[in-house]
C-alpha cells in the first residue's frame, strides 16, 4: 500500500477558502443589487448560465459558477490597482 506523505509546502486550504469568502463579501457588497441581465451586458451571455436575468446578483450569489464570480473578482482588483495609483 502506497501512502502520500503531505510536504509543508502544501497550501492552507482553509485560508485560501477564507480568502475566497472575502472576496464573495466584496463581489456581495459591490455588486449585489445589480440584476445578472446587467452584468450579462458587461460580461457576456455567458455569465451566471442557468440563472435568470430578472434575479439579482445577491439573490443568486450562492448558485453562480465559479468561472463567473471570478470575473467579477477580477474586476474588483483591477479596481482596487485603479485606486492606489490614482493617490
Amino acid at each position: 500500500m502506497h501512502t502520500h506523505h503531505h510536504s509543508g509546502n502544501s497550501p492552507n486550504v482553509h485560508a485560501l477558502h477564507a480568502a475566497d469568502l472575502h472576496d464573495n463579501d466584496e463581489i456581495r457588497r459591490v455588486f449585489g443589487a445589480t440584476p445578472i441581465y446587467i452584468l450579462r451586458q458587461s460580461y457576456g451571455h455567458g455569465f451566471a448560465p442557468g440563472m435568470p436575468g430578472d434575479v439579482t446578483l445577491a439573490q443568486a450569489m450562492d448558485h453562480i459558477d465559479n468561472a463567473s464570480l471570478n470575473l467579477l473578482a477580477r474586476r474588483l482588483a483591477h479596481r482596487d490597482a485603479d485606486d492606489l495609483n490614482r493617490m
